[in-house]
């Protein structure tokens, strides 16, 4: 392929892989897990076997291998949800139908603390990207399936979850009612409120990524979930890993191995017409 054979509407490397991921058809099995940053690649894959990693070009990183008889692939898609709409649209290119977001996140309800696991159901989209795809009235809704999965992982495992409405903003300081100066400096008179009215409406977190993934994702006819681990605790203002990070990559994995195993006996579509009739 020439340089003068790429479309600026379509464009692809030299070698005709998808621009940004530098992959092509093939490289990639169906199921692929989207952390943010790119070191938590090597997180995720360390429990899988013949895991390598196959490309890596600025914040986007892909790693492949087996977990428990299963291929997957795990790609980094950085901070916010502008670089996971590159993301999303070029693995939708390559053949990807199934994606699970894994972060981390702050909650901001007191039943969660520290390294427990979120697994959001639907997110208030103020993420930005994807009001530049449809209406903001449309839903930011996780695909139901894969939240059962996740569900059923976290069981399997032995983690401590909970599930519910996730707030991803475009922001982390300001949009998450964070001071950017300890003494004076710009501090609108909303972002006093952010927090305290996330609380009244019962959203459980925090995170940057969740509702534009859902969205461009689910436009995309692809299915998506998350799973998130609690590293800020904006409750009582605490800060750590405490183990959530592997936990959550672990829960991942699991989840898009009982998805695989479900859609290969075609079991879920055997309970939702059981449970239409």
């Amino acid at each position: 392929m020439t340089k003068e054979d790429i479309k600026a509407s379509a464009p692809t490397d030299d070698d005709g892989r998808v621009y940004h991921l530098r992959l092509k058809q093939g490289d990639v099995p169906p199921y692929v897990i989207l952390p943010g940053a790119p070191e938590r690649t090597l997180v995720i894959a360390q429990d899988w076997v013949n895991a390598r990693e196959i490309a890596s070009y600025r914040e986007f990183k892909t790693v492949t291998g087996v977990y428990k008889g299963v291929p997957l692939a795990t790609t980094s898609t950085g901070i916010g949800a502008a670089g996971s709409e590159i993301c999303i649209h070029e693995l939708h290119a390559l053949g990807v139908h199934t994606c699970v977001r894994v972060g981390t996140t702050g909650c901001i309800q007191a039943e969660y603390d520290l390294g427990d696991l979120i697994i959001p159901f639907a997110c208030v989209r103020k993420d930005g990207t994807s009001d530049t795809y449809i209406e903001p009235a449309y839903p930011a809704a996780a695909d139901p399936v894969v939240v059962m999965a996740l569900m059923q992982a976290c069981e399997n495992l032995g983690y401590r979850y909970g599930v519910g409405i996730g707030y991803t903003v475009g922001s982390f300081y300001i949009g998450q009612g964070r001071p950017i100066a300890d003494q004076g400096g710009y501090w609108p008179s909303f972002a006093e409120r952010i927090i305290p009215d996330l609380q009244s409406a019962g959203v459980l977190n925090i995170e940057m990524e969740a509702a534009g993934q859902f969205v461009v994702g689910r436009l995309h006819g692809m299915r998506m979930g998350a799973i998130f681990a609690v590293v800020s605790n904006r409750v009582t203002d605490r800060w750590g890993d405490a183990g959530g990070e592997e936990k959550a990559s672990r829960a991942a994995s699991e989840a898009l191995r009982l998805l695989a195993d479900w859609d290969a006996k075609g079991e879920i579509c055997v309970q939702l017409k059981q449970k239409e009739m």
